[in-house]
Formats: C-alpha cells, structure tokens, sequence
C-alpha cells in the first residue's frame, strides 16, 4: 500500500514537472510554446481508449549532427534574401499594397500552414515553389519507407518590421535582421506534424530526420540555405 502511494505522488511530481516545463522554458516559435513529446518505438499513446504504438519509418540521416548539417548564419542568409525578396513593409496594412511578384501560401496537399500569430502567408513565387517541393519531397520519403501520409507544418512565413518588433519583445532570439521580412524565408517544425492517420502516429525522431534528410538535398543543389534552430524547433530556410 504504502509502494502504491508513493508511486502515485512520483507520477503526480513528473506531470507537474512537464507541465512547468510547457508553460515556462520550453522551445518556442512565433505562436508560443511548443510542448514537447518525446516519441520512440517503445512508447504507446492513448487513443479512445485503446493503445496504439508509435511507429517507425527508416532513416538514413545526412552524415552528421543536424546542427552541423545546417548551420547557415543569418548574414549568409540574410545577403540571399535582399538579393531577391521584395522590399520589407512596414505593418500588416502595407503588405496588401505590394507591388512585387508575391504569392498566397495555404495548407495543401504539400503542407499544413499553422496559425500564424506573427507574420503572414505570403512568399515569393521561387519560395512557394520550393516550399512545396519541400513537402512533396518529405510526404513521398515517409510513404516510401513504410509509414503513412504525413505533412510537414509551417510555422512562420513572411514578417512586418512592426511584428518583429512584437516578437523581440517576447522571443529575445528573433532578430532584427530577419530574413523573413524579404518573403525569400519560412520556418518548418521538426517537431510537430501533421498525421492523415490519428491512430497510426510515427516517430517525430524519424520525420524529424527524414525531413532533415529533404532539406539537405535541396541545400546541396544550392536551392537553400537552412539553419537548424534547437530553442524555436524549426528549420529556418531561405530561398536562394
């Protein structure tokens, strides 16, 4: 009996723990925390009532750690964005006023789009189409290794100078100089995806990876740059 109580209150110590964590130094992106779920093969999640396995779909990885595999400093980034962006707009009202080719981005087939709470859903036409190879890409990988329809989620696309102001104010990790205000630059998760299949839930590990692997083929055939960005749980990319 007393074994059974102090099993309790060590499970009661663990949730308090992880739901601090959420709400105070967890990884953040420009919508909040991001909870963390740390999914292996031996883990089991609740679904309804019934158990259901986190399944796995092979990797092959890119030779190295992922931070070393993409670690392309802002400055790099930033000089492939004003080369081709559009000019950066001051406030949300401005951006229905541009005059350079830029193009709506929505969830596809390709992408599911997050709520967007510090920037908007637009890209230059080589950005959006990138980005949607970007998808395809991973979508097919997963399905050809075994693993079911699975989308990648963007979490931030094109910024104002006014957001980004607002978005210093509580990430200090954002930059002044952002590249996402030049409509060249997005950030995907690597740790939230989009499952078609609610009961047949893969390893974020292995789509992480696998996406790693996408990006790392589109930067060697000198389509991107990408940062691998621990803190905001993302791949920042910008378009070359």
């Amino acid at each position: 009996h007393l074994s059974s109580i102090k099993n309790l209150y060590i499970s009661l110590a663990l949730a308090l723990c992880s739901t601090l964590l959420v709400g105070c130094d967890a990884p953040e992106n420009e919508n909040g925390p991001v909870k963390i779920i740390n999914m292996t093969k031996s883990n089991k999640t609740a679904n309804n009532g019934n158990e259901n396995f986190v399944y796995n779909v092979k990797t092959r990885g890119v030779g190295k750690s992922l931070g070393a595999a993409f670690n392309d400093k802002n400055d790099v980034q930033l000089q492939a964005a004003q080369a081709i962006g559009i000019d950066p707009i001051e406030s949300y009202k401005d951006a229905y006023n541009i005059n350079q080719p830029i193009v709506e981005i929505t969830s596809c087939d390709e992408y599911t789009l997050d709520s967007l709470s510090h920037s908007l859903p637009y890209l230059i036409p080589k950005a959006a189409t990138l980005l949607k190879d970007i998808g395809k890409a991973f979508t097919n990988t997963v399905v050809a290794r075994g693993g079911k329809e699975c989308r990648m989620i963007v979490t931030s696309v094109l910024r104002t100078n006014t957001s980004i102001a607002k978005l210093r104010r509580r990430n200090r990790n954002a930059t002044d100089m952002s590249c996402h205000v030049y409509g060249t630059t997005f950030d995907i998760s690597w740790r939230r995806f989009h499952h078609s299949d609610s009961t047949y839930i893969m390893s974020t590990e292995d789509l992480k990876n696998i996406l790693g692997e996408v990006l790392y083929k589109m930067r060697e055939d000198g389509r991107c740059y990408v940062k691998f960005e621990r803190k905001q749980s993302c791949y920042h990319i910008t378009t070359r």
